[in-house]
């Protein structure tokens, strides 16, 4: 999976950080969506916490495209 796909997959979660942030840029919401997918992951300690994400993610699906991305 490219970026700019995992980016279309996730728009609405994506769009959804950057507002509950205080509006923030969409590239900005993306690093914050891979950063919690990676703690939920195990991968990183929690340092932040992001508002925005949905109850119902899909952390394991998250982060099997996270892993996939190959750009």
């Amino acid at each position: 999976m490219l970026n700019k796909e995992f980016e279309k997959k996730y728009d609405g979660v994506i769009r959804s950080i950057a507002i509950a942030e205080g509006g923030k840029d969409m590239s900005v919401g993306s690093d914050m969506l891979k950063y919690e997918i990676r703690v939920h992951a195990g991968r990183v300690t929690r340092q932040d916490t992001y508002q925005g994400i949905p109850e119902d993610f899909d952390w394991q699906q998250a982060t099997e495209d996270l892993d996939s991305i190959t750009d």
